[in-house]
């Protein structure tokens, strides 16, 4: 009897996965509606909102009325931890969500970074055949930075961000 198995090769995972994080990453875009944080913190604005005094939450916290209220300065300073947040939240009847949101699309953001690095690699060199007085065409370096931003793509992201020059921002 023989034993057939199929076997998916590596890079259709890894690409399948790789998708399945951008899904991710991309569904979180929709949550841009989301208002900035409020002059007075989150905590601070919750807890007035609930008719709830400082005092009031430091007992819920079972902490002291100044170490709540040195939470909601630090929150405004941008300087509490993600646990002491989650703890606040908790004890004001909140869900604490934390997310970080790509400005764009993430297939954006690749091709972006990859037509960045595409014109840094034409531009250096093109120092070279500048001082070797060869010149090409706005049309033939725009074929030459289209087809290098291709190349990138398909090396995959990490290539793209293995450059830390202070050129490349992104």
């Amino acid at each position: 009897m023989t034993n057939f198995s199929i076997k998916k090769p590596k890079n259709t995972v890894r690409s399948m996965v790789k998708e399945q994080y951008k899904e991710i990453v991309n569904s979180a875009t929709n949550l841009k509606g989301i208002p900035p944080r409020p002059p007075e913190g989150w905590v601070r604005t919750i807890r007035k909102a609930l008719d709830m005094s400082g005092a009031q939450l430091a007992k819920r916290l079972n902490l002291s009325r100044n170490r709540v209220s040195i939470l909601e300065r630090r929150e405004i300073e941008g300087d509490i931890t993600i646990n002491q947040l989650k703890e606040l939240a908790d004890k004001l009847g909140c869900d604490f969500t934390y997310t970080l949101v790509l400005k764009q699309d993430v297939n954006l953001t690749l091709e972006a970074r990859a037509e960045k690095l595409a014109k840094i690699r034409l531009s250096e060199n093109s120092q070279n055949m500048f001082l070797e007085a060869q010149v090409i065409s706005a049309q033939k370096e725009k074929f030459l930075i289209d087809e290098l931003k291709q190349e990138l793509l398909k090396s995959g992201g990490r290539v793209l961000w293995k450059h830390d020059k202070e050129t490349v921002d992104n």
